[in-house]
């Protein structure tokens, strides 16, 4: 699903940046109604619907919560998407001090916004890459090239969903591969 973004008059990277905050953020907090509120922006709505996604209403945040939990949080046969679990199989492993470390070589505190999520959860890793990408590109390309690759993995069963968080997933894993590419 590597459909072209919408046009926009930010740079590219700009772009990247604020579609990396957004999905980072739907992976690592439930849906509720303030950030539905906030998606419901034209120009955010209309982003989303550029990929794919259609916004829920009101009433569906309910069955949302159950669907976040089942996906992301104690998904049925696979792993929450941090990579310690499916890199190291364990919370906490060495790719969790690796993205640390990344945050303090850019003096970033790793949870703000990430309602105390592992440091190594692919919604805090996408949170982390757009906050260093434009400052301290080298630190943006550790991430992508050692904190990413396991990613599309992680969220393949997400991806099957036919609901919201399954084209939020498909959408990250689509946007995690344009971050991998070298040109981008």
């Amino acid at each position: 699903m590597s459909e072209p973004a919408p046009p926009t008059d930010n740079p590219p990277n700009e772009d990247l940046a604020a579609a990396a905050r957004l999905f980072g953020r739907l992976l690592v907090t439930e849906l509720d109604a303030a950030t539905l509120t906030e998606l419901r922006a034209p120009d955010i709505q209309a982003a989303l619907q550029a990929v794919g996604i259609e916004l829920p209403t009101e009433e569906q945040l309910s069955d949302l919560g159950n669907r976040f939990f089942d996906l992301f949080l104690h998904p049925d046969g696979s792993l929450p998407p941090v990579q310690s679990l499916w890199q190291d199989g364990q919370y906490d492993g060495n790719h969790a001090v690796g993205v640390r470390k990344i945050a303090d070589a850019a003096n970033l505190e790793l949870g703000t916004g990430a309602r105390s999520a592992a440091p190594d959860h692919l919604g805090c890793i996408l949170l982390l890459w757009a906050e260093v990408e434009g400052a301290r590109p080298e630190l943006a390309t550790l991430l992508t090239t050692h904190h990413m690759a396991w990613a599309e993995r992680a969220l393949q069963h997400a991806t099957e969903d036919e609901g919201f968080y399954g084209a939020v997933s498909r959408a990250t894993v689509a946007l995690v591969r344009e971050l991998s590419t070298p040109a981008h």
